[in-house]
């Protein structure tokens, strides 16, 4: 009885540390799948620069309210399709925008302080293009959200915010004071798996 006893408490002990090692391995932060979404958030940065080459050309202001309403009303379709809340996903595409924003007026603030480096009329994209392109990386940016929110969830927020600064590196225009980085950090770190 004593032995049986001594085995079920060495038995229930080794479930207990397999369990626990397994939980441990399984709770690791993916940082392979941050680095390909932070690397599709980038490359959609890195295309505000022909967009504010197209507005500078064409005069055009860097804010469109119409198309930002549009991008708000998707985000939160994408949200109620994935049963996510659509209120923190809207933080981050908002965030998004922003910084957009703020990267298309550090170009032409650039432009206009330096008359000789201008963007070129005869090889600046139309702004259909540049759209076909920015919807095609939103559709990627947000499967890939949503298909590692579990890994996302793991992460910490100091471990996401290094690999977003990492892959946003080369990035020109994006403000540190308010330090955008930080707040899209924060944005994804707050995104949670649907109930």
């Amino acid at each position: 009885m004593l032995v049986n006893s001594k085995l079920n408490k060495l038995l229930i002990g080794s479930l207990c540390c397999v369990a626990f090692s397994q939980n441990v391995f399984a709770g690791e932060c993916n940082t392979k799948k941050l680095d390909d979404l932070f690397a599709t958030m980038a490359a959609r940065s890195a295309l505000m620069e022909g967009v504010a080459a197209y507005k500078f050309i064409n005069k055009q202001s860097v804010y469109d309210a119409p198309r930002e309403l549009k991008v708000l009303q998707n985000t939160q379709d994408i949200a109620k399709k994935n049963k996510i809340d659509s209120g923190d996903l809207m933080v981050f595409a908002q965030i998004q925008m922003d910084q957009a924003k703020f990267i298309q007026d550090y170009w032409i603030a650039r432009w206009n302080a330096n008359t000789d480096n201008q963007p070129d009329p005869e090889v600046t994209p139309g702004i259909d293009s540049l759209r076909k392109q920015i919807n095609a990386l939103d559709d990627k940016i947000y499967t890939q959200l949503i298909n590692n929110l579990s890994d996302i969830e793991i992460c910490n927020q100091p471990t996401i915010l290094k690999h977003l600064d990492k892959a946003f590196s080369n990035v020109k225009g994006i403000p540190q004071s308010p330090a955008y980085n930080q707040l899209t950090a924060s944005a994804i770190a707050n995104l949670s798996i649907p109930q």
